[in-house]
């Protein structure tokens, strides 16, 4: 593994001690991107701090207001515009992150209405010279469309294989 080796900690004396370390771990975490209840919940079970314990940290970071699911979503949403991503891969993204489905959809519906240029645009940058007329490239293009999470609808039309369809 890569990285910092960690030494082996002491087990915590006390759950005062144990709910400080959580909250450290929290802040850490935090402090490299956001996160969202759930996911930051998770992770810190994952590195085996007491499930009351986290609980606890969870609650007390909420309090501070440390904690906005919202503000992840459009997070996710801004680096789905900046990776050329579709909304179905941002959507899948936040919905893996334990994002709401409400905030997840109103983060994501920004998204949708810009998918068909998104992808227009990806296609500009790899097929610089226009589309190529084989059918086998247009499938290698519309596969790389809908990989990157664009709707397969979004993804035909903007090959231009729909051209009279509207697709929403």
């Amino acid at each position: 593994m890569w990285g910092k080796r960690r030494k082996p900690q002491r087990p915590p004396r006390d759950r005062e001690e144990a709910e400080k370390r959580a909250y450290n771990s929290a802040c850490r975490a935090l402090s490299r991107r956001p996160r969202g209840e759930t996911e930051l919940g998770q992770w810190l079970l994952d590195r085996e701090h007491a499930p009351e314990v986290v609980a606890t940290t969870i609650e007390r970071i909420r309090d501070l207001g440390y904690l906005n699911d919202v503000e992840v979503a459009a997070s996710v949403a801004r680096d789905a515009v900046r990776r050329r991503l579709g909304s179905q891969r941002a959507a899948r993204t936040l919905a893996q992150r334990g994002i709401a489905r409400e905030d997840a959809d109103n983060a994501i519906d920004a998204l949708r209405e810009g998918d068909l240029q998104r992808a227009r645009d990806l296609l500009e940058r790899r097929y610089p010279e226009g589309l190529p007329e084989d059918p086998r490239e247009q499938q290698r293009a519309l596969r790389r469309l809908v990989t990157r999470g664009y709707p397969y609808g979004i993804a035909r039309q903007a090959i231009g294989l729909d051209r009279d369809v509207d697709f929403d």
